[in-house]
This record gives C-alpha cells, sequence and structure tokens, in this order.
C-alpha cells in the first residue's frame, strides 16, 4: 500500500461525506409543509433537485469502494479494520440520507398534491356559488297565472334541492380545508376562509329559502283570490236566474216588488265580497306579469260588470213595477228641472274652461305667475263649490230611472256634463298644481341663490387666507368682485322678497311662511356680514398687488410656460393609429386647453405690474397675443381631435353591423341549401323573400361604410391604416360571396315559380299569368336589372357592357309593354275580382314609369360614356332610336288608357307554350310578330352569350 492509494481513498471518503452532509442540510432545510403554497411549491422542487442529484452521490460511493477495495487488497490488517469501519459508517449515512431524501420529498409532494385537489374542489364550489348568486340575485321573475306560478314554486324546490345537496361536499371541503390548515397554517385555509366559505353557502340557502317562501306565498294568494272568483261567478248565475224566475212569475205588483227588494237587497249586501276580490285582485296583480295582471284586470271588471249588470237588471225590474204608480206630469217636471240645472252647470264649466284659457296667456314675471295663480284658485274653489250641485244632478236622474219613459238623453247630459265637470276640475287642479309649484321655485330662488353665493364666498375667503403667489392673488381679486356684484344684485332680491309676507303666507301656509321670513331675515344679516369680508379682503388683497414689482421674472416665467405647452401640443399633434390612442390624444390636448386658460390669469396678473412703462406694455400685449394664438390653436386641435374619433368611431360601428348582418344573412340563405348544394324553399318562400328583399339597403349601408372608412383613412398613421384596409377589403369580400350565393337562390325561386305559374295559366287562362308577371317582374328589376345596371351615371363602359345593360332594358320594356297588351287586348264582361286584379296591374305598370326613364337615362348616358372612349359604335347605332321610339310609345299607350270597363272586350292573355324554359318561339295570340321575333332572341345562343346568365333568365320571365 502506498501513500497515493491512501490519499485517494481519504479524499473520495471526505468528498462522499461532504455531498451527504451538504444533502442532509439541504433537507432539513425544506423539510417543512408550513408556509404559503409558493413556499411549499419552492421546496417541492428543491427536493425534486436533490432526489436527481441522487445519482452524483452515488457516483461519490462509488469511488469511495474503489479506492477502498485498492487498500483492502493490499494494506496490513489494522488499515482494512480502519477501512471498513469507516466504510461502515459511511454507508450508514449514505442510506439514512436515502431514506430521508424520499421521505422528505414524497411528504412535501403529498402535500402539495392535496392542496392541489383542495383548490381545483373550492374552485369548483366558487363557480357554483357564482353561479347561484347569478340566479338568486335577479328579482323574482313575475308570471302569467296560476299554473305558472305553481311551475315557478317547483323550479325553486328544484334549486333549493340542488343548494341542500350541496351541503355535504362544502362539509368535505371544509374538513379537507381544517386538514390542510393543521399540516401548512396557510391564512389561506385558515378558519377565517372556512368561515366566509360557509357563509356564502348559508347566504345562498337562506336566499333560496326566502324566494321559496315568497313564491309559495304568491302562488297561494293567487290560488285563494282564483277561488273567490269562481264562487262569486256561480253567485251571480244563481241570482241571475232567481230574478228570471221572478219576472215570469205572475203576481201582484206589490208582492213582486217586495221579492225584487229583497233580492236587490242581497245582491248589494254581496258587493262587500266583490270588493274583497277586488282587494285581492290588486295584491295578485301586483306579483303577476303585465300579461296575467291584465287578465286578472279583466276578470274582476267583467265581476264588476256583471255585478252591476244584475243590480241594473233589479233596478230597471224595480222600476217597471213603479212605473205603474207614478204619473206624467211628475215625470216631466223632473225633467225639465234636470234639463235647466244641466244647461245652468254647462255655462258656468264653459265659462271657467274660458277663465283657464285665459290665465295661460301671457309671460312667465312673477307679478303673473301670481295672477295666474290666485285665477286657477278662484277656479278650483267654484268647482269644489258646485259639487253638490253635481250630486243634486246625479240624483235628478236617479229620480228618472224610476218611470218608464226613455230617459237615455237626459242621462246622457247628465253624463257630459259629468265628465266636463270632472275635466275641468282635474285640469284646474293640475294648473293651479303647477302653477304653484313655479310660483314657490320663484319665491325660494333668492334664497337658493343666496345658499350658492356664501358657499363661494367661504371657499374664496378660505383660498385668500394665506395666498403669497402674485398670479394667484390676481384671480382671487377677480373672484371677489365678481361675488360682490352678486352680492348687491341679492341684496335687491332678499329685500323685495320681505314685503311679500301675505303672498308667501297664501301660497307656502302661515308656518311655512314664517320659517321662510326667518330664514329671509338670517340670509340678508349673513350677506352684510360676508359682503363685508369681501370688501376687506379685496382691499388686503390689492394692497399685496400693488407691493408687487418684479415684472421681469414673472414675463419670464409666463413666456418659458407658453412654451412648453407649444411643444406638448406640436408633440401631440401627430397621427394616431387607433380609437384608444386618438382618445389619449384629445385628453392631451384637454390637459393642455385647461393649462393654458390656467395661465390667461397669470397674464392678468401681469398686466397689473406693466405700470408706465411701454416696453412693458408692448411686452405684455404681444404675451398675450401668443397665449391667445396658441389657445385658438389647442381648440382647433382639439375639436379636429373629437370629430376623428366620432368617425373612427362610426365607422367602426357600420363596420361591426355589416359584419353582423352578413354572418346572419349566410347562415339563412344557407339554410335553404342542402348538405349536396341543392336548393330548397319548401313552405319558406316568403320567409326567402323577405331575406333577399334586405340587399338593396344594406348595399347602400356597404358603401356608405366604405365612404366612412375613406374619410377615417385620411386621419389615421400608416400603422393603423394596414388594419383598416384589411378590414374594408374582408366586408367587400364577404358581401361578393353572400351577394353571389342570394343571387342563386333568387333564380331557384323564380325558376320555380314560372314553371308552376306556365304549367297552371295554360289550363286556367292568362288572368294569373299577368299577375305572376306583374310580381316576377317587380322582383327582377330589383335582383337582376339592378345588379347589372349598377354602374354610376356616366361611368365609361366597354362594348360588351353597354350591349348587355341595352339588351336587359329591352327585355323589361317588352315584359311591361306585353302586360299593357295582354289588358288591353282582354274582351268579354269579367268578373269583380278580375276587373280589379287588372285595375292594380294597371295602376302598377304606371308607377313604375318613373324607374323605366331613370333606366332609360342611363342608358343614354353610359352609351354616351363609351363613346367617348373611342368607341364609334353608338353614333352609327340605329337600334337605340328603335328603343327610344318603343319607350316613347309605351307611354302614350299608357297614358291614352282610360276606363278600363269600356276598353275590356276580349278574353284575357292566354299565355303560350313556348313561353317557358323550354327554347321554343313565343308566339302569344296578342303579340304578332313582335312576340315571335322576341322569342326567336331569346332562344338564340348568341343572346345568351352577350348578356348575363341572371339577366337572361329576368328576360325569359318578362
Amino acid at each position: 500500500m502506498t501513500q497515493q492509494e491512501q490519499q485517494e481513498f481519504t479524499d473520495s471518503l471526505e468528498a462522499a461525506q461532504s455531498w451527504i452532509h451538504v444533502v442532509q442540510e439541504r433537507l432539513r432545510v425544506n423539510d417543512n409543509t408550513q408556509g404559503p403554497r409558493a413556499a411549499l411549491q419552492a421546496r417541492l422542487r428543491e427536493t425534486e433537485k436533490i432526489h436527481e442529484s441522487e445519482h452524483e452521490g452515488r457516483v461519490k460511493m462509488d469511488m469511495v469502494l474503489v479506492a477502498a477495495e485498492v487498500l483492502l487488497q493490499n494494506g496490513d490488517q489494522e488499515t482494512r479494520s480502519k477501512t471498513h469501519a469507516r466504510l461502515k459508517e459511511l454507508k450508514a449515512s449514505w442510506e439514512e440520507t436515502c431514506t430521508f431524501i424520499i421521505h422528505c420529498h414524497s411528504r412535501i409532494e403529498w402535500v402539495w398534491l392535496h392542496w392541489s385537489e383542495y383548490l381545483k374542489a373550492h374552485e369548483e364550489v366558487e363557480m357554483w356559488l357564482v353561479r347561484m348568486r347569478r340566479s338568486l340575485e335577479p328579482e323574482v321573475e313575475l308570471q302569467l297565472g296560476v299554473k305558472e306560478k305553481l311551475w315557478q314554486v317547483d323550479h325553486q324546490h328544484v334549486l333549493l334541492s340542488d343548494v341542500q345537496s350541496q351541503a355535504l361536499l362544502l362539509e368535505r371541503l371544509l374538513d379537507e380545508a381544517a386538514a390542510l390548515h393543521n399540516r401548512t397554517q396557510d391564512p389561506s385555509v385558515d378558519q377565517e376562509a372556512q368561515e366566509r366559505l360557509q357563509e356564502a353557502y348559508n347566504s345562498i340557502r337562506d336566499r333560496a329559502e326566502e324566494r321559496l317562501s315568497v313564491l309559495q306565498k304568491i302562488a297561494e294568494e293567487h290560488q285563494i283570490y282564483q277561488s273567490y272568483v269562481l264562487k262569486f261567478q256561480a253567485w251571480l248565475v244563481s241570482k241571475a236566474k232567481e230574478l228570471n224566475t221572478l219576472t215570469e212569475t205572475e203576481d201582484t205588483a206589490e208582492n213582486n216588488l217586495q221579492a225584487l227588494q229583497t233580492l236587490d237587497d242581497s245582491v248589494a249586501s254581496e258587493e262587500r265580497t266583490l270588493l274583497h276580490i277586488e282587494g285581492m285582485s290588486e295584491a295578485v296583480r301586483a306579483n303577476t306579469s303585465p300579461g296575467g295582471a291584465e287578465v286578472v284586470e279583466e276578470e274582476v271588471e267583467e265581476l264588476r260588470l256583471a255585478w252591476q249588470r244584475l243590480r241594473q237588471s233589479l233596478c230597471e225590474a224595480g222600476e217597471g213595477l213603479r212605473s205603474s204608480l207614478d204619473s206624467q206630469s211628475q215625470y216631466h217636471s223632473h225633467c225639465q228641472r234636470l234639463g235647466e240645472d244641466i244647461v245652468q252647470l254647462q255655462a258656468l264649466l264653459h265659462r271657467l274652461t274660458r277663465d283657464l284659457e285665459t290665465a295661460r296667456e301671457g309671460d312667465r314675471t312673477e307679478e303673473q305667475m301670481v295672477g295666474q295663480w290666485r285665477k286657477y284658485m278662484n277656479v278650483q274653489n267654484t268647482l269644489s263649490a258646485e259639487e253638490s250641485q253635481v250630486e243634486n244632478i246625479k240624483a235628478q236622474l236617479k229620480e228618472l230611472f224610476r218611470f218608464s219613459q226613455d230617459s237615455r238623453h237626459l242621462s246622457d247630459d247628465v253624463l257630459a256634463v259629468v265628465k266636463e265637470h270632472q275635466s275641468v276640475k282635474c285640469r284646474a287642479m293640475k294648473l293651479c298644481v303647477e302653477s304653484e309649484t313655479g310660483l314657490r321655485l320663484v319665491l325660494q330662488d333668492p334664497l337658493h341663490g343666496f345658499s350658492q353665493w356664501s358657499q363661494l364666498v367661504s371657499q374664496v375667503l378660505e383660498a385668500s387666507a394665506e395666498v403669497s403667489e402674485f398670479s394667484h392673488i390676481a384671480l382671487l381679486v377677480q373672484n371677489i368682485e365678481r361675488l360682490m356684484m352678486q352680492s348687491l344684485q341679492l341684496q335687491e332680491r332678499l329685500s323685495l322678497l320681505q314685503v311679500k309676507r301675505d303672498l308667501l303666507a297664501s301660497v307656502f301656509g302661515s308656518d311655512r311662511a314664517e320659517s321662510l321670513l326667518t330664514e329671509l331675515n338670517t340670509a340678508v344679516r349673513n350677506r352684510e356680514l360676508l359682503h363685508s369680508q369681501l370688501l376687506q379682503r379685496k382691499g388686503r388683497l390689492q394692497g399685496l398687488i400693488s407691493r408687487t414689482k418684479d415684472f421681469g421674472d414673472a414675463y419670464e416665467s409666463i413666456r418659458s410656460n407658453l412654451t412648453l405647452l407649444r411643444d406638448r401640443l406640436i408633440s401631440a399633434d401627430i397621427l394616431q393609429p387607433d380609437i384608444l390612442a386618438k382618445k389619449s390624444q384629445s385628453d392631451q390636448l384637454r390637459v393642455i386647453k385647461k393649462d393654458l386658460e390656467d395661465c390667461e390669469a397669470h397674464i392678468t396678473a401681469l398686466e397689473t405690474l406693466v405700470s408706465s412703462s411701454s416696453t412693458n406694455k408692448t411686452r405684455s400685449e404681444r404675451l398675450y397675443g401668443d397665449w391667445r394664438n396658441l389657445y385658438k390653436a389647442v381648440r382647433v386641435k382639439g375639436n379636429e381631435s373629437e370629430e376623428s374619433i366620432r368617425e373612427h368611431e362610426s365607422f367602426h360601428e357600420s363596420l361591426l353591423n355589416v359584419e353582423k348582418w352578413l354572418m346572419i344573412m349566410r347562415q339563412k340563405l344557407e339554410s335553404y341549401r342542402s348538405s349536396a348544394g341543392e336548393w330548397s324553399v319548401d313552405n319558406r318562400q316568403h320567409e326567402a323573400e323577405r331575406a333577399l328583399g334586405e340587399f338593396p339597403e344594406k348595399e347602400l349601408q356597404l358603401h356608405q361604410t366604405e365612404v366612412q372608412g375613406q374619410g377615417v383613412l385620411k386621419r389615421t398613421s400608416e400603422e393603423g391604416r394596414v388594419h383598416i384596409l384589411r378590414d374594408m377589403k374582408r366586408l367587400r369580400e364577404a358581401w361578393m360571396a353572400l351577394h353571389d350565393l342570394s343571387l342563386n337562390l333568387f333564380r331557384y325561386i323564380t325558376l320555380e315559380e314560372w314553371e308552376k305559374v306556365s304549367r297552371d295559366g295554360l289550363e286556367k287562362g292568362g288572368g294569373d299569368v299577368v299577375g305572376w308577371l306583374d310580381i316576377t317582374g317587380r322582383r327582377m328589376e330589383k335582383y337582376v336589372i339592378v345588379v347589372v345596371l349598377q354602374a354610376a351615371p356616366g361611368s365609361a363602359l366597354s362594348a360588351a357592357e353597354y350591349e348587355d345593360r341595352r339588351r336587359v332594358f329591352e327585355a323589361w320594356l317588352q315584359k311591361e309593354n306585353n302586360i299593357l297588351s295582354g289588358i288591353l287586348n282582354t274582351k268579354g264582361p269579367l268578373n269583380t275580382r278580375e276587373l280589379k286584379i287588372r285595375q292594380n296591374t294597371l295602376k302598377t305598370l304606371r308607377s313604375s314609369v318613373g324607374w323605366g326613364q331613370e333606366q332609360f337615362q342611363l342608358l343614354l348616358m353610359s352609351g354616351a360614356a363609351a363613346a367617348g372612349d373611342g368607341a364609334d359604335h353608338w353614333a352609327e347605332d340605329v337600334g337605340m332610336e328603335e328603343i327610344r321610339y318603343r319607350w316613347m310609345l309605351y307611354k302614350s299607350k299608357l297614358k291614352d288608357v282610360g276606363d278600363l270597363k269600356a276598353l275590356l272586350n276580349v278574353k284575357v292573355l292566354v299565355l303560350p307554350a313556348g313561353l317557358s324554359l323550354s327554347h321554343r318561339a313565343l308566339v302569344a295570340p296578342c303579340g304578332g310578330r313582335m312576340h315571335a321575333d322576341f322569342g326567336r332572341q331569346l332562344s338564340s345562343a348568341a343572346w345568351r352569350g352577350r348578356v348575363s346568365e341572371d339577366a337572361w333568365l329576368s328576360t325569359i320571365s318578362s
């Protein structure tokens, strides 16, 4: 054994022992589960690192064992004994360290996983609490009737059962939190957190139970009300049967009258029950939805009307029995007296109405308002005094009901005069209240003005108590002078109010008037005191200003402030990329404007230091001019910024609206197409036509949005323009794709209708075909011709585009002419329905002349533009003259049509067999050679090649 081998063993042994010592020390530091979750996570990561470094320790142990093997083989007995002892001790430490590593890491990892599971369960409970809170926060939704309220109670039962079922889960969660707190002592799972969770659950449970109790009470209340209504309805039916039996019984008038009176008393006594039901209905309606409340109200009104009808029947029966006992003279005398009272009351009401109208005229001065109020009060007092007369008229009318003669004319007069009296009374009361309210505000206005003025005075006195800066002193002096001017105005107003004691007493009452007068006297004294304080403070501040002589420093300070504000304006005046940046820029400009407004007071104060120096005066004037120019520039920039923000927001809103409509419309149109790509509008044709009818308006909205986008681009930086251009391109592409989809759907609808109508029209005659041609022609104008003729007036078109436009117009004109010819060539008598159909068709043809003239002018301008680009075909196009002649001839024929009945001498137009989607010639009995030629044009391949497919379909439909 050499010294080197001994040294190698010793070094490797010390390295292994050192590693074990370091690891054990790190484990002792991290062997703790208490503390927050972040600390526990850090310990977990540290133990993971220690666990991963176990391989390093094993390498060191292997190195020790290799070195010890050499010593054990070559060393003497003593060396081998020592080596065995040291290896045994090292292995014990190594095994202890490995066990410590595993136990420490496992213990921390278990607590970490336990905590994670708890947090997941806690989050679920919190989400459940939030859902339940959102479900229980809204007020109880009112229901329509008893059935719906009972359903609502059942639903609340289910909700409460859900809440109660969560109690066990919450209990387990709280136990987990307690166990976790025992291990970690973290505040997030302490007893207070557990109590908060328990309180949140208890709150949800109590709210659910409370709501269930309320709903049960509401449902029970409605059920009780319903039972009362049914019982009262049955009682009304039984009493009506008794009345019928009584009227049919042949007995003396006295006996019948006595029995009738008994029955009437019985019915009248049940008014208490009716009132009770009406009272219950008020409570039921308060807890019922508007629709259900309306039903309840109608139900109660029907009960009241039924009861009143029964009472009225009883009264009429009694009057009939007593009519034989009354004399005709008594009836006439009652009528005469009642008529005179009605006329007298009507005259009074007309005079009072004129008084009300007269009182409303005039200015809104205080004197006018006082006079107006007094007039209203006089009218109201007069109407109140006439209440007895109205009741007397009612009583007289009631007496007339006892007679057998018809008194309806008098009852109508009484009802009219009573309504008029109530109307005038309500109007007078309303005007009186409004006038009194306005008068009270006017009379109390000086006191309100003093209150506001005194607050401003207190603020100014407090602000000027310790002021020392020159600019602030000048500003305070200006404020004090303004407040002193307001003080003099208040003095005059308060003095005028003091002499109006009688008016205050009549408007407010004696007690309130005395309180106002006391408050008024206090205000007068306080105003004098505050006025003297302002006068003293003004003198002191003016003395401070007179002692200030440093003009140069003040001038330089203000000038440097203006320079700084100008630099801030320059830095803020740049184009911004989006709305948020523009709003931020606008806020910066507002801050600069506010700083400039504050700077004006400094300039005003500087003028007081000019004295007699012309140089200082010139510098002061120049400084004020610089301020004025800068303030004007800031104001202009601020207005421009606000306008830019409004334009950008409007464009963004329009863009979102159009995109939303495109998305919805695409879904709607694709719902008419199967997955295989085939169209079908079974039982939904009207819905599809309504959807297609939205396109012209939305196309205009799309153009407006694009124009708005161009304006926004001019006021947006390059960085923001990229996004706006991308949005506009995406919008245009989505529109074109949706537009193509709509044309395909329209083509399918048109073909389906044409095949059906052409098949049915040949069997029944041309009347229905003419009506269909008119409807489909209008639709074609909207969805096809507009597409072909959508170029702007005067825009240059190629020869092919111009030819397409011309042929489409010819097709439309031919269709209109065919319909008119069909009407004019119809002979023989027609029934009312057929005549009305043709009259409506003729009216529609006349209404479309304006549109046709507009399209004809567009055709002329488009042709001229094409010729201006070098197209010689326009000058030589004889066909255009033929179109002009045909258009003028059609308008002349339409204008010359007079009485349609006199013109109808032939049967209605019969659609020829060739007018279908086949390619046979169009020859009609009324069309002549023009129809045949036109049919050949439609059938020719050349025609199909020169117009678009949609325009070709439009022409075939025509």
